[in-house]
């Protein structure tokens, strides 16, 4: 196994809404992220115990768990030239009435191999932080500061949300200014909005297809970089977004939030992290 090397770049905000919904099985699941990270759970709906957690229903359909596989090795790669990720937030599970599993069942992969990386380089577990839905107004979680609590320079942060509080408030709604993504980009150069500002606030951030990262900078300011993620392609799985011209369509087609054919069985579960 090759082993990871540590990145003299800046911490960065990485913040992606969850998967392709579609999917009721298997029930009961559990999500074991030991050995190496420390699960808090804030609050959300569900059962966290010993940094297992239990999703009762299983949200995601066939695209979506492609996505939360696929993001094990891709979203490694293409966050490789940041400070190492310390820090995963996420949605509590919820109890399959209330809240949604599927925020942390999409980060889920990604959290196990950067849980391992993490105690490799640094010697020091992963933070998987989970919080109810309105926590999203919070500055104690989602400012900058405590976003990047574990060292400005050092470390960056993963946000896995659903579409309210990442990006509106309820279904139907459109973009609101207090949003976890207008939160952060009211925050560019001066205290103003970041340049791009208009590709948070004019598209919609589709179910695990767009990567929003947040650069962290010397004087204080975030810089934004928006990516388009496919993990069907064999390669360039993610395309960098300069204007909304480069929009991608979105993946996730109500055809394609179902449950998976018997002859494409996908399964919960992910590659194994040595």
């Amino acid at each position: 196994m090759n082993e990871p090397t540590t990145s003299n770049g800046k911490s960065a905000i990485v913040v992606l809404r969850h998967g392709c919904d579609g999917g009721s099985q298997p029930t009961n699941q559990t999500l074991d992220f030991n050995p190496n990270s420390t699960v808090t759970f804030y609050g959300g709906g569900g059962t966290v115990k010993n940094n297992k957690i239990t999703v009762v229903e299983n949200w995601l359909g066939c695209l979506g768990l492609k996505q939360m596989q696929g993001l094990q090795d891709d979203l490694t790669a293409l966050l490789k030239p940041y400070a190492p990720v310390s820090r995963i937030i996420s949605e509590g599970p919820g109890d399959g009435h209330d809240g949604t599993p599927n925020p942390i069942s999409t980060i889920s992969c990604y959290a196990k191999k950067t849980a391992s990386n993490l105690k490799t380089l640094k010697n020091r577990n992963l933070a998987i932080d989970l919080y109810n839905n309105e926590s999203f107004t919070d500055s104690n979680v989602f400012g900058v500061d405590a976003l990047l609590k574990d060292g400005k320079g050092q470390f960056s942060t993963v946000v896995c949300w659903e579409a309210k509080g990442m990006w509106r408030h309820g279904s139907g709604t459109g973009f609101e200014s207090d949003s976890i993504l207008a939160t952060l980009g009211h925050c560019g150069p001066e205290g103003k909005k970041v340049p791009n500002y208009d590709l948070l606030s004019d598209y919609s951030p589709y179910k695990g297809q767009m990567i929003y990262i947040f650069e962290y900078n010397d004087n204080g300011s975030l810089t934004l970089r928006v990516f388009g993620y496919d993990p069907s392609r064999t390669s360039g799985k993610f395309q960098e977004i300069k204007e909304g011209a480069q929009w991608p369509s979105k993946l996730c087609t109500d055809d394609k939030q179902c449950n998976c054919d018997p002859a494409e069985d996908v399964p919960y579960a992910c590659s194994e992290v040595e």
